[in-house]
């Protein structure tokens, strides 16, 4: 069976969808191709399923360009990258037309280069990859043709021996598209595919897609086969893009690897915040280690993610993100020296503490809020000078606290905050019920406003004013 994200692939860069600036630079590279200025090839960065590929082999179709192409699926050392992608860019080849004027060399997903030897099931070492970031390097220093690198994470290429590749050759990034761009081209799909599917499913496999079209596509196909009427509980049975899940193979590929390649790997695949990823690692850590050396050296290499990710913070430098993530996989995994306890992974209990907690939080901030406005504070200082004074006045007097309420106009969950009860306490309600003497009911001020009759009365000259003598006042010649 045809896949849908291949059969309904843009044919033109008109039709692809979001980073219309990105398209247009493409664009202006290929037509400006063999002038001085102009670099040799291109790397199109950016997260899976956002149009980079698509974007290669539209601006071939419409280049009229034949595309030569290596993939992930390929194996890519340095020998075969040269004996391929060099070899097309030095020389003419043979196209659908007959001799080809221009080639244009795609090399999928290159940041999946492993220059490192791989470990294998088997224990053999793997280095089918070894030498690929320099023939890269060589390939666009002497190429004829144009190159186009495409990559999920930048840095995993650029780094080390792939610096070069940096320089010689012009970097754009793509971007996630919407979830409005995502549902109008579902909605494309299934019109072709004469599928009925209602809107609000639409919208919520476009949400969950999280700007990866061709997940979002892939997940259409999966559960419309065998199946033309689709509606919202269809799509929650799909668990195969559940965050959750994919979080738990990560930290599973984490915790009982043994090896430098595969963790690190599973965390780059995952694309969440690495400061996300450090929360779930380190709750799991004395979890699933159990011998105390093991979990020593485990939380010394996430500390030391976090100084990282705390100076990515400070210094705005991205690049470290990628060194901590190593730190916290591929460190992670390696600091185990003895077997794991077997025992199931958790959620963390931060994020389980933080979510239950959103509620009375919300309500906090709102009573620290209606506190600032009395006392002209900030909500944060509100909640550290403020707060704790009110809420111990009203614990002792439930007078003044009913006095306290109205004034403020709490309600009942700000006045549970307040006074460190439960809602469903009998005190709230009699303090409710008191409050309502004190609380100020809002007054529609109206202004009569009567027309002023202004009489017309006939312009009379001014008359002239002479001050008149002061009779204390005395002359000159009186004196």
């Amino acid at each position: 069976m045809e896949s849908w994200a291949e059969k309904y692939r843009p044919n033109t860069l008109s039709e692809i969808i979001g980073n219309t600036k990105t398209i247009s630079q493409l664009q202006n590279w290929a037509g400006s191709w063999g002038e001085k200025m102009t670099k040799k090839g291109v790397i199109l960065s950016g997260p899976p399923g956002c149009g980079k590929t698509s974007a290669a082999i539209a601006l071939a179709k419409d280049m009229g360009w034949e595309i030569i192409e290596l993939n992930a699926s390929d194996a890519r050392s340095g020998n075969v990258i040269e004996g391929t992608a060099l070899r097309a860019g030095l020389f003419q080849t043979f196209g659908a037309n007959g001799l080809s004027d221009r080639n244009l060399i795609l090399l999928d997903e290159a940041d999946n280069l492993y220059e490192r030897a791989q470990q294998s099931k088997n224990k053999t070492k793997n280095y089918s990859d070894r030498g690929g970031k320099k023939a890269i390097s060589k390939t666009l220093e002497m190429t004829k043709q144009p190159v186009i690198i495409t990559v999920n994470d930048l840095y995993n290429l650029t780094k080390g021996t792939g610096a070069k590749i940096k320089r010689l050759a012009l970097t754009l990034k793509f971007q996630r598209p919407s979830a409005v761009s995502v549902s109008m081209v579902l909605n494309k799909v299934c019109e072709k595919e004469n599928l009925k599917i209602d809107e609000e499913t639409i919208r919520s496999m476009a949400d969950s897609a999280k700007g990866d079209l061709r997940g979002a596509i892939n997940d259409l196909q999966s559960i419309s086969e065998g199946n033309k009427v689709i509606n919202k509980d269809d799509y929650e049975k799909l668990d195969s893009r559940d965050r959750e899940s994919e979080m738990f193979d990560a930290l599973n590929i984490i915790f009982n690897s043994d090896n430098y390649v595969e963790p690190r790997k599973a965390i780059f695949d995952l694309h969440e915040q690495p400061r996300d990823v450090a929360t779930w690692i380190s709750d799991n850590i004395p979890i699933v280690y159990k011998h105390p050396n093991d979990i020593e050296r485990a939380y010394d290499r996430v500390a030391y993610a976090d100084l990282l990710l705390a100076r990515v913070s400070k210094t705005q430098n991205y690049g470290l993100w990628g060194y901590a993530s190593e730190m916290m996989s591929s460190g992670v995994a390696l600091a185990k020296s003895h077997p794991t306890s077997g025992r199931r992974l958790q959620f963390p209990s931060w994020i389980r503490k933080m979510g239950a907690s959103r509620f009375k939080r919300a309500y906090r901030n709102s009573l620290a809020k209606k506190i600032g406005g009395v006392t002209h504070l900030s909500i944060k200082e509100s909640k550290m000078e403020q707060l704790a004074v009110i809420s111990a006045v009203c614990k002792s007097d439930a007078s003044k606290a009913a006095k306290i309420t109205g004034k403020m106009d709490l309600n009942e969950n700000e006045l549970a905050i307040l006074m460190d009860i439960e809602k469903k306490d009998k005190r709230i309600s009699l303090i409710m019920e008191e409050s309502q003497q004190y609380r100020q009911e809002r007054e529609v001020v109206t202004l009569d406003y009567r027309a002023i009759e202004i009489e017309e009365k006939e312009e009379k000259e001014p008359t002239k004013i002479t001050p008149k003598n002061d009779s204390k006042q005395k002359s000159l010649f009186e004196f």
